[in-house]
């Protein structure tokens, strides 16, 4: 039978007006987050369901980042964005931002847990006071991320939540498999202190009672008298390791780690892999700290 030609022409029409109609229906949400063990956290639980947008790409400094139109376009296509809470670049560009978008859900994994005063050259009002925002590399609040990711995407999409719990289960038990066994190998050692350029592991050190040395000076290069009385305390304490982390300038931490016959260790704390960067951290820890 012969379809007359304009009949053909609306039938073509109405086919693709259904297929745009689906086409967003069938793409997938985006989630922003601040930095890349988060996305960690997010792909581990959500998998597949969701685009993760990361606002600080590999390799740039949380202190000095900047929003360029890439991120600003997907960050606007967002259903939610989860910020760590207190990074210079939250602070300075994406709260700004999101003012101007209350639809954005916005949610800060540094609400509702207790922060430790810092002085890494993040400046933001907390109480009035400067506090340390590294609160990922901590196992303890990782899973407070992690649940807090959990319960907003279950919120979010409750069709998925079942989906998102049985992932959310196997991020649970690899997080608590690595802090019992940061437990042991860390309760067997006597000397717990350590330096670092940039002081990232103050809630790490504090989880497991060690003493981390930050080798930055209230965020800034150290001037030759702290360098000095850097070098004096990490003798007196038999330090052992010096951490070195790529956003920074690693030449002062060198020349202390040559004045105290120390081990340079380069970390990562924004590596995308979280799991794969601590236990790394463990393991130098284990392999240098005395017993």
């Amino acid at each position: 039978m012969n379809i007359p030609f304009k009949t053909t022409g609306l039938i073509f029409l109405i086919f693709v007006g259904l297929c745009s109609c689906r086409t967003p229906q069938t793409k997938k949400p985006i989630v922003s987050v601040s930095i890349l063990p988060q996305k960690y956290f997010t792909e581990r639980i959500a998998k597949d369901f969701a685009e993760v947008n990361v606002m600080i790409p590999p390799g740039m400094n949380p202190a000095t980042c900047d929003l360029n139109s890439g991120q600003l376009k997907k960050l606007y296509d967002s259903d939610i964005c989860f910020a760590v809470g207190y990074l210079p670049f939250e602070t300075t560009h994406l709260y700004p931002v999101l003012k101007n978008k209350p639809e954005i859900l916005l949610i800060s994994h540094s609400e509702g847990v207790e922060l430790i005063e810092g002085s890494c050259g993040h400046s933001h009002a907390h109480s009035h006071k400067s506090v340390d925002p590294h609160i990922w590399l901590s196992p303890a609040y990782a899973k407070h991320i992690s649940r807090q990711i959990l319960e907003t995407l279950s919120q979010k999409y409750p069709d998925k939540e079942e989906f998102f719990r049985a992932n959310y289960r196997e991020l649970e038990k690899d997080i608590d498999t690595f802090a019992q066994e940061a437990e042991k190998i860390l309760a067997a050692k006597k000397n717990k202190s350590f330096l670092i350029y940039h002081p990232a592991l103050t809630y790490f050190a504090h989880d497991y009672g060690m003493e981390q040395i930050s080798i930055e000076d209230e965020g800034k290069e150290p001037n030759p008298t702290h360098l000095k009385n850097l070098i004096d305390k990490a003798r007196e304490k038999e330090i052992s390791i010096v951490f070195i982390q790529k956003q920074f300038d690693i030449q002062n931490a060198e020349a202390i780690a040559r004045s105290t016959n120390s081990k340079i260790v380069p970390i990562d704390p924004l590596n995308e892999n979280w799991l794969e960067e601590m236990n790394h951290l463990l393991q130098v820890f284990k392999e240098n700290l005395s017993e």
